[in-house]
């Protein structure tokens, strides 16, 4: 744990309110001190998890009126009582916090990121016939090693061939190898100008980055996920996965 900076000094930083040359200060041993940095990662989670619950509002009003009840008199016997209450209330809500951050933090992994993923369904854009038709058949049935098998003998692979060949690899746990077909998507795409499957390919990527310990890389997927509104996966992820994903990065 750092010694030079107090609780309230980091809370301070992460809020914006920390004075200029405290600021640059902290901010320059940041760059080399691992315990200050873990530390401010720590305070960064507990704070998202704050204003994720919505429990932010309701125990900083409690003790800021349990504050300022102290320095009132005692004639108001009834109000004391009342203002008591608010402040027992805000220290109970403070440890429920704290206990529900402790069950997230060790709770969380990349499993528990993807798990309420919807399943995998094969968006069929028009009828196949041949080697893609086999190909398509065989990822409906589950059969995700004959996937691979029968992609091998496929001459031209389009969008929807890479699509089969990610989602099986990545059925397999394939994270690499998943990767490799669904990011050939979107170069196809942006040498023709297409969209073909580019919701998709957002999407299973955060798992595919999630198997291979890509956090970052999983986070800036599920971003852009939710901050576009007509993605089709849009409502699939939100702040909780994003606290997840600091979490992830704080226990890898």
């Amino acid at each position: 744990m750092n010694e030079n900076y107090s609780l309230e000094e980091l809370e301070a930083y992460l809020y914006g309110e920390l004075s200029e040359e405290r600021k640059s200060q902290l901010e320059e041993n940041i760059k080399t001190d691992l315990a200050l940095q873990e530390e401010l990662a720590a305070l960064q989670i507990s704070r998202a998890a704050v204003e994720l619950a919505g429990w932010k509002s309701v125990i900083a009003q409690s003790q800021k009126e349990f504050l300022e009840e102290r320095e009132e008199t005692l004639n108001k016997p009834i109000q004391i009582g009342i203002r008591v209450w608010l402040g027992r209330i805000a220290a109970s809500l403070t440890l429920l916090l704290v206990g529900t951050l402790a069950v997230l933090f060790f709770s969380t992994s990349p499993e528990s990121i993807t798990e309420s993923q919807i399943g995998y369904s094969l968006p069929v854009l028009r009828s196949s016939t041949g080697e893609l038709a086999a190909l398509e058949q065989a990822y409906l049935n589950g059969e995700y090693e004959q996937v691979l098998e029968l992609a091998k003998g496929i001459n031209s692979y389009e969008a929807k061939t890479y699509l089969l060949i990610g989602l099986a690899n990545l059925e397999l746990k394939n994270g690499q190898a998943a990767e490799e077909f669904l990011t050939r998507i979107e170069s196809e795409n942006q040498t023709s100008s297409s969209k073909d499957f580019a919701d998709q390919v957002d999407y299973y990527l955060v798992n595919a980055y999630l198997i291979q310990g890509k956090i970052t890389e999983a986070e800036e997927r599920i971003v852009k996920i939710t901050k576009d509104q007509n993605h089709t996966y849009h409502d699939n992820f939100g702040q909780l996965d994003l606290l997840k994903v600091q979490i992830l990065k704080i226990k890898n």
